[in-house]
């Protein structure tokens, strides 16, 4: 094998094809912390995030004046002799967050022009979100699905079941890889495939959880907006639009042909008028996503195939306003 082809065979691997070590490598990326819940919580276990409710927790809260009841523990002795009256320690106490981490890896992510396909973006992101989650104390789900697959797991905080987690989206991932570009039948557009995994969503999660939407969205039908309306009642939920600078921008002139699977659409890259049509076509269809999810109270970004692991914020807290430069709409 020439050196030319061992070269292109580890950029397959690194940018199309995934492995366990990838996945677990995303951790490092994961800097962030899972935020507070914006939504009514009804989760009772101990975990890694601040409970509005006042307890006996592990986290100092404040010092107030002894109150009948009050458990004579916590008495802050400083405090009780520097003012001469009784004071008590208040903890405030930690409740963990289900994280749901929901991977869309339809056929139409199985493309990218930069960098690494957009279902390969999805995945590391996932893992990273997964992470992110995991490092916090969270139990993490995951809900993947394919054009005619779906793989569920339940929310957990233990290591083994999470890198079972990891090991089923990457197989999930690399299967469908294969099955997409080895057989020309292979490629199929599933329409309800997202609406049919947020209606899953829907009976597992519990209010006051984190929801990761990660996909190109473009199945987002009235049945998800349904859905997503549901589901951002008691939830706090984080779309994340995967895409390729081909779909926002042709930038060398010739002819091409575009299809989602169902529809072909020839475009001539040398003609004005037309790039001005397919760029506004992509402009309109972020505005259009993203109100969706602004509907309904959620928030939502975009990441692009050609942009750094890095660019992305995982915490929904965070605008999206800085990757503006990136995407006009």
């Amino acid at each position: 094998m020439t050196e030319h082809n061992v070269t292109a065979q580890q950029a397959r691997q690194h940018s199309i094809e995934l492995s366990l070590e990838q996945l677990i490598a995303c951790q490092y990326w994961a800097k962030e912390s899972i935020p507070l819940p914006h939504k009514k919580t009804r989760a009772h276990l101990v975990g890694g995030h601040l409970s509005p409710f006042k307890g006996r927790g592990m986290e100092f809260a404040e010092v107030r004046q002894y109150q009948p009841g009050d458990d004579i523990r916590t008495i802050d002795w400083r405090v009780t002799a520097r003012t001469g009256k009784v004071h008590t320690k208040v903890f405030q106490e930690e409740r963990e967050r289900p994280v749901y981490i929901v991977t869309d890896l339809q056929d139409t992510m199985f493309f990218g022009s930069k960098n690494r396909f957009k279902s390969t973006l999805a995945c590391l992101q996932s893992a990273r979100a997964f992470w992110a989650a995991f490092n916090s104390g969270n139990r993490v789900a995951g809900l993947f699905s394919t054009a005619n697959k779906h793989i569920e797991l339940k929310p957990s905080n233990r290591r083994q079941n999470g890198l079972r987690l990891l090991q089923h989206l990457m197989e999930l991932h690399n299967q469908r890889l294969r099955q997409v570009y080895s057989d020309n039948d292979a490629y199929q557009i599933n329409q309800s495939s997202l609406s049919d995994t947020l209606l899953r969503l829907r009976h597992l999660v519990k209010g006051g959880s984190l929801i990761y939407i990660f996909s190109d969205f473009m199945n987002l039908n009235p049945e998800c907006q349904q859905h997503l309306t549901y589901l951002a009642q008691h939830n706090d939920i984080y779309g994340v639009m995967i895409y390729d600078p081909l779909e926002s921008k042709i930038p060398v002139p010739g002819q091409y042909t575009l299809t989602d699977g169902l529809q072909h659409v020839h475009i001539d890259a040398t003609n004005t008028r037309d790039m001005q049509r397919h760029e506004a076509h992509f402009q309109q269809k972020v505005v259009s996503i993203q109100q969706q999810f602004t509907q309904t109270q959620s928030t939502f970004t975009w990441c692009s195939t050609a942009d750094s692991m890095t660019d992305l914020a995982l915490d929904p807290s965070i605008s999206h306003v800085n990757q503006r430069n990136r995407v006009q709409v």
